[in-house]
């Protein structure tokens, strides 16, 4: 078991181990490691490997994936282009998704235009409140089957984005980290580095920008990043310079060797061997090192039960642990005051530098609706200006209210990277009772990784609805008759009705926004307050509960399987030439005979209609073939329901009254001569019985011999037949020759293989709720897997006359 073939079948493996908590966890009520258990099988479900590309930005992260990619996909600048974490998959036509908060459905828009959904300060971005964008592209490297995932940088002014890319890393199967040759490892650079590497089973480390430097400069660069790699890291990593500019001016141009005298053809190197050899068994490994770590807090907080009958008295426990609980909320509130502050502090900044031209913005978005009497086509009686203002009120309610909106969300990020610190460390705490009742208990403790987090976990900003009010005219305004005059009279009284309008407005929604941040601190505070209420109510359940001595039997063998499945992945060193031959042997898996019906099977229900069908005509026009009919007892149960099936009520009425009138008369015979009830039941169970020998079981069972006898005189097989496990004894009993039962054989095994294989498939990708993408084969793989072990369903059980 190899290559593709081997990561395949130890997926499915793993996925089995990871489905078998999932009633555990159930059991006791723990929504959140329900939530973890199927995270974990959603990465196995989806089976793509995700490659992050984590660096400070202006590093040339994304430059260095561009030249990987062999195109400017994605977009490039000296600011932080990349605000939401961007995922790179193949695709057949370039393409780009965007995912909004709080949307069902993703945003379809043009791969050139990519830019205005991540670019940081993007208008476009911000106005679509945008989680994350999704490309797909035509490139080669990608059909290895991962994703490139371009991360926000890290360690810049914009804490938000560092804590982003915080939470996506246990995500990651591998990491590309990028520094650079200007000023490579930065403090803050390798102090995230160590943090990235723990969590990281792969680890590549690019020092970009090689053409800024002179080639002993590089040389001298990249030994002290090896030293302090060997030093510092748990695994030393391979390192590579490179100019990722150079390299991208030379696939898009296609100058060979500019794009050899940029370095990346090591990395390219490096990045293809491991995703062709590597990347299962590494992917592999991080979710069952996740898995052995949540199996192991699973059987700790069941342990917490059996304090009822040995340690500290339970009464003490929950008193101690209610007092620490006590104290952390405590903490959260405390951290959600100076969330609040920091909050109120920023926006404050935020109003005061921004205000005007946010002001000036909807001046100019309300300017198509503040035309001029002339403009607009009015009377030349009428009075232009009370037309216009009242063109302005109508037209201002959707522009404020747009601008408004905007302004939210524009304000959200503001917030966001104000107290991006903070909020850290309050989703931190609000994830640590359980934590705390483990100390508490004596059970053991597992820290928890600072894991950042995202958006979509963040309260939304919201504004409340202002009204948008336009003043009306002066009071001693009338129209004059000299239409110069009049228009430059209209004209001034409308810019400053708009003028009027604005600064009320803005003013108001800066008291909103205002207000809105305050609200938004406290829901902040609330949401981390609930979920250190339902971990510690959580923990007091399992406390509570005395835990089922089989639940305890099934982590402890989950435990042992795991731990022998990462011995055993980290003995597995596939071979990179495998997949091609893997894929070989998985098309010829499944039997060229289509349908998934046994070949016996197939012959004996086309008989079975054939006749049924001459038989239904028979016994609807012949006297001779009813009168046979009922002498005979008709057909079996089976054979009578598919014959009713076939048949007209008419034929099946003409056919079948003679039956029905000779059973009739055996059942009055049975009762007028049965001296006691055993010798009446008798009669009556033969009558039950029904047909001496049915005549369709019959003509099957010769139809049967004939077709097993005949694959097993073939040498060599003319073609692959299916075979149930049924027809197959039946053939081998002829006595084949040893070639062909073995191919007959081998032939059912791998069918049977490759359906359970598709079976467990389809069972993950449904616990993981990933419905989409199920495959046809995997959709069908149960009925094709019981049709193989016990026949077609419109032959079970016939009769089996000598």
């Amino acid at each position: 078991m190899d290559g593709l073939t081997g990561y395949q079948r130890r997926r499915l493996e793993l996925a089995d181990m990871v489905r078998a908590v999932l009633p555990v966890a159930h059991a006791y009520g723990d929504e959140q490691r329900e939530r973890q258990i199927r995270g974990l099988l959603a990465r196995l479900a989806a089976g793509r490997f995700k490659l992050a590309v984590i660096g400070q930005f202006s590093r040339g992260k994304t430059t260095l994936m561009n030249a990987l990619l062999g195109a400017a996909y994605l977009p490039m600048g000296a600011l932080p282009m990349t605000s939401v974490v961007t995922t790179v998959r193949y695709g057949a036509e370039a393409r780009a998704l965007v995912r909004r908060h709080a949307a069902a459905l993703p945003v379809e828009v043009p791969v050139a235009e990519v830019a205005s959904f991540v670019a940081q300060g993007s208008a476009e971005r911000t106005r679509m409140r945008v989680a994350s964008v999704e490309l797909e592209i035509p490139a080669e490297l990608l059909r290895l089957g991962f994703e490139f995932i371009d991360t926000p940088g890290v360690g810049s002014a914009i804490a938000a984005n560092t804590a982003a890319t915080l939470r996506f890393l246990p995500q990651a199967d591998a990491i590309v980290f990028v520094t650079g040759f200007d000023s490579a490892l930065t403090s803050a650079e390798a102090s995230f580095l160590s943090s990235a590497a723990e969590q990281a089973a792969k680890l590549f480390l690019v020092i970009n920008k090689r053409d800024l430097v002179t080639s002993a400069d590089a040389a001298q660069v990249i030994a002290f990043v090896q030293r302090w790699a060997r030093g510092s890291l748990p695994a030393e990593p391979p390192v590579f310079g490179i100019s990722a500019l150079s390299a991208l001016d030379g696939a898009v141009n296609n100058n060979v060797s500019q794009l050899a005298g940029s370095g990346i053809g090591p990395l390219r190197a490096a990045l293809t061997r491991f995703l062709t050899a590597e990347q299962g068994r590494v992917a592999l490994g991080n979710v069952a090192g996740a898995m052995a770590s949540l199996v192991a807090r699973q059987e700790r907080d069941l342990r917490a039960g059996q304090l009822t009958c040995s340690g500290p008295s339970l009464d003490s426990v929950a008193a101690d642990f209610q007092a620490q609980v006590s104290r952390l909320r405590d903490q959260l509130a405390t951290l959600a005051d100076r969330i609040a502050a920091t909050a109120g502090t920023a926006v404050a900044g935020a109003l005061a530098e921004r205000g005007p031209g946010w002001e000036a913005e909807l001046t100019e978005q309300l300017a198509p609706a503040a035309m001029t009497s002339e403009e607009a086509g009015s009377p030349p009686d009428s009075d232009p200006v009370a037309g216009v203002l009242e063109k302005l009120r109508r037209a201002g309610r959707q522009a404020a209210s747009d601008w408004a909106e905007s302004r939210a969300a524009e304000l959200s990020e503001v917030l966001v990277d104000a107290a991006a610190g903070d909020i850290g460390v309050l989703f931190d705490l609000a994830r640590s009772p359980r934590e705390l009742g483990a100390a508490i208990t004596g059970l053991p403790v597992f820290d928890n990784a600072p894991a950042g987090w995202t958006a979509d976990e963040i309260p939304q900003l919201g504004v409340p609805t202002m009204e948008w009010t336009v003043p009306g005219p002066p009071a001693r305004h009338r129209p004059r008759r000299d239409r110069g005059k009049a228009a430059d009279e209209t004209s001034h009284v409308i810019k400053a009705a708009v003028s009027a309008a604005v600064t009320d407005f803005a003013g108001r929604a800066n008291a909103a926004f205002t207000s809105a941040a305050a609200h938004w601190a406290r829901r902040l505070g609330e949401q981390a307050l609930q979920q250190a209420s339902a971990e510690a109510a959580q923990f007091r359940r399992y406390l509570d509960a005395q835990p089922r001595q089989d639940d305890l039997a099934v982590l402890a063998d989950l435990a042992g399987r795991l731990a022998g499945f990462r011995d055993a992945l980290a003995a597995w060193v596939p071979d990179a030439s495998q997949p091609e031959a893997d894929l070989d042997a998985a098309s010829h898996a499944a039997p060229s005979d289509s349908g998934g019906i046994c070949t016996i099977c197939g012959q004996m229900e086309r008989k079975q209609i054939e006749y049924l069908i001459r038989r239904q005509f028979q016994l609807a026009t012949s006297e001779a073939d009813q009168a046979s009919h009922a002498e005979t007892g008709g057909f079996c149960p089976l054979h009578t329901w598919l014959y009713v099936n076939l048949g007209s009520p008419v034929g099946i009425s003409a056919g079948n009254a003679r039956l029905a009138n000779q059973v009739a008369g055996a059942l009055r015979e049975a009762d007028a001569n049965s001296g006691d009830a055993s010798e009446l039941a008798k009669r009556v169970a033969d009558l039950a019985a029904g047909a001496q020998v049915c005549p369709v079981c019959v003509v099957l069972a010769r139809k049967e011999r004939e077709a097993a006898e005949g694959l097993a005189a073939q040498v060599p097989l003319a073609s692959q037949p299916r075979l149930c496990l049924r027809h197959l004894a039946l053939v081998l009993s002829f006595r084949p020759s040893l070639a062909v039962g073995r191919d007959m054989t081998g032939m059912l095994a791998l069918a049977l293989q490759r359906a359970s294989e598709n079976m467990r498939a389809y069972a993950l990708k449904r616990e993981a709720l990933r419905r989409g993408i199920i495959t046809a084969d995997e959709a069908t793989a149960y009925t094709d897997a019981l049709r193989l072990l016990a026949g077609h369903s419109a032959l079970a059980l016939p009769a089996r006359p000598e």
